[in-house]
C-alpha cells in the first residue's frame, strides 16, 4: 500500500513538472502595438504601468526618469540580469524584453519594458506565464526597477 502511495506522489510530482514545462511556452503578442504593451489578463498575476488606473489589481505608476534614455535602458538591462535568474529575449533602443525564472519550480515571467522616444517613463509589464497568482512577485519587481530609477 504505501509503494502505491509513494507510486502516487511520484506520478503526480513528475505531471505537476511536465505541466509547468507545457505550459511556459512564450505568449503571442508580446512587444510594442500602437505605443503599448499586451494587456494584463484578468488573473492577478500580471502588473502593467499600461493598465487603467482603476484596475487596482494590474496597475502600477509609469517609471518617470532623467537623463539619457539609451543609458536607462542599460541600467535596467544589467539590474534585471544582475539577479541571475533572467534571460535577455530581445533588445532594441526602447524595447527590452526577459524571460525571468523562478528558483524552485520553474516559472517563467515575462517582463517587458518600454521607453517611447517622445517621453522621459518607462512602461513595465511583468507577467507570469503559467498559474493564477504570484504571490506579489511582479509588483515586487516593477517596485525595484522603480526604486533604482528613482533614487
Amino acid at each position: 500500500m504505501v509503494r502505491w502511495i509513494i507510486a502516487l506522489i511520484v506520478v503526480l510530482f513528475v505531471g505537476f513538472f511536465i505541466y509547468v514545462t507545457i505550459s511556459n511556452k512564450l505568449p503571442e503578442g508580446l512587444g510594442v502595438t500602437d505605443g503599448g504593451l499586451m494587456s494584463c489578463p484578468s488573473s492577478p498575476n500580471c502588473v502593467s504601468t499600461q493598465a487603467s488606473p482603476e484596475d487596482l489589481e494590474h496597475y502600477a505608476e509609469p517609471i518617470v526618469y532623467t537623463g539619457d534614455r539609451m543609458k536607462t535602458q542599460l541600467s535596467i538591462e544589467s539590474f534585471i540580469l544582475s539577479k541571475g535568474n533572467a534571460h535577455l529575449v530581445s533588445s532594441t533602443l526602447g524595447y527590452v524584453h526577459f524571460e525571468v525564472k523562478s528558483a524552485l519550480i520553474g516559472y517563467i515571467d515575462d517582463v517587458e519594458f518600454y521607453l517611447p522616444e517622445a517621453d522621459s517613463v518607462v512602461h513595465v509589464r511583468s507577467a507570469s506565464r503559467v498559474g493564477y497568482s504570484d504571490l506579489g512577485i511582479n509588483r515586487e519587481r516593477v517596485r525595484q526597477i522603480q526604486s533604482l530609477l528613482v533614487d
